[in-house]
């Protein structure tokens, strides 16, 4: 069988690795691709193999002309713009929703109202399309809050607020200083909670729900608590699209699984089937808050993969992923099992940090960040550890540099959370990203504390 994969990121890498294991596949396809994928065992020896189409028909010819039997799109950009549509008018097995389906994701005030009016619980919220109200707003709640883009801003566009002035000054930036564009037309603000963060993922064929019994930490902020010297630096501790994430998340049990099934997967899919009316074949990502007296809240709900949950998740299923994504073409989920195995994984996303530019210093991600830094020791990695390459290039003469904000995810695995964290830091530290305009200082950047 042959899958493509849609995407160029690390969790776009990764479905095509987990597929590449698949025993059905033969061929695995990567578009548009990042050219760090032809520097792993499977790039080398053509498993999978980077394509660069970006016009959505072509794409579809190519599928057709090649025999792709199953197309699986992992990022949201893609997606909102049509992809899945045009693959369907032209009877291509794709995973992912339909461009309608999308706003559950691209427009928080709708998922936000549609859980309200279910019964779902999520913390408490407003929707202001204009920033003197929001503004008022805040001055007169007196609780903390997180002021959150409507649309898109790639995992980026939740700003925590410490006070009412840092509320104030998330509003500035999401509505008038259009840091995310026009993600931040709209505003929800949205009661700020305290507890424990949990990454869950359910597949859906149309029909039927499958909830992965299984779940994730992931790391937001862009540095450690006690990182003040950096905090300070960059002039606080933003939001990113994810510095790490372990897995099995150390809540997870039984009992806990199923009371985030029955509290809020089952109850949003029937809402999904039954009150929409819609036909969702694809994944759905709940990003939940279990709070220190053990209450559930939603506080986003995206329609694809999450990254970097994925890279965790992937690593520690042990079904077919082909299977899966058969199924849910097929609507036959009901039919599959969920195997794991008794790994633990750790995932430390190496990072553009402080960097020398033409004039004065990047400050790295999530900031602006340098590009072009050749990337040194991959070849010192010890086996078994898998690296998923992100914002990556390649130059003719450094070879393999960095080109994004979140370069590379280094992921390990072992018997104990404790040896699977060792082993990702053991490892991470052999990389370096040389700063050719300071002495070719390291200016790679991780976090210390992903897994305590």
């Amino acid at each position: 069988m042959k899958v493509l994969v849609y995407g160029s990121g690390g969790r776009d890498h990764c479905l095509a690795d987990s597929y590449g294991d698949s025993q059905h596949v033969d061929k695995v396809y990567i578009c548009p691709g990042n050219p760090g994928v032809l520097f792993t065992p499977k790039g080398k020896r053509g498993l999978i193999e980077v394509v660069r189409i970006t016009d959505f028909n072509e794409l579809a010819d190519f599928c057709i002309e090649k025999g792709v039997d199953l197309v699986d799109v992992g990022s949201e950009n893609p997606l909102e713009e049509g992809l899945i549509d045009v693959l369907a008018e032209k009877g291509i097995h794709a995973i992912g929703p339909r461009k309608e389906y999308v706003k559950i994701e691209s427009d928080r005030a709708f998922t936000d109202d549609l859980l309200r009016e279910i019964g779902v619980p999520k913390p408490e919220y407003a929707v202001f399309d204009s920033p003197d109200d929001a503004i008022k707003y805040v001055r007169n709640i007196g609780y903390q809050v997180v002021v959150k883009a409507n649309g898109l801003a790639a995992g980026k566009g939740a700003i925590v607020c410490d006070d009412v002035p840092d509320a104030e000054q998330a509003i500035q930036r999401i509505m008038v200083d259009k840091v995310f564009g026009d993600s931040g037309n709209r505003v929800v603000i949205e009661e700020r909670k305290y507890g424990e963060e949990i990454s869950f993922f359910a597949y859906l064929d149309g029909k039927h729900v499958m909830p992965l019994k299984m779940f994730a930490r992931d790391y937001k902020p862009a540095f450690d608590p006690d990182d003040t010297e950096s905090i300070e630096l960059f002039g606080g501790n933003p939001n990113t699209g994810g510095t790490g994430c372990y897995c099995p998340h150390r809540l997870v049990t039984p009992w806990l699984i199923n009371r985030i099934i029955k509290e809020i997967v089952n109850p949003f899919v029937n809402a999904v089937y039954n009150k929409l009316g819609w036909d969702y074949r694809g994944v759905l990502y709940f990003g939940l808050n279990l709070d220190p007296y053990n209450n559930l809240d939603v506080f986003e709900i995206n329609v694809r993969h999450g990254d970097p949950e994925w890279e965790v998740i992937a690593r520690k299923l042990s079904t077919d992923l082909f299977e899966i994504g058969m199924a849910v073409q097929e609507q036959k989920l009901d039919t599959i099992k969920q195997v794991w195995n008794k790994q633990y994984y750790v995932d430390v996303i190496a990072m553009e940090g402080r960097s020398r530019a033409s004039r004065g210093w990047n400050k790295g991600y999530p900031g602006r960040y340098g590009k072009g830094h050749k990337i040194e020791g991959l070849d010192e990695i010890e086996r078994g550890i898998a690296i998923y390459f992100a914002g990556v290039d390649e130059d003719p003469e450094k070879g393999l540099v960095t080109y994004g904000g979140r370069v590379l995810h280094v992921v390990a695995g072992a018997p104990t959370l404790e040896e699977a964290r060792e082993k990702a830091y053991r490892n991470i530290q052999k990389i370096k990203f040389v700063d050719h305009n300071n002495n070719n200082a390291n200016c790679m950047r991780y976090r210390k504390g992903i897994g305590l």
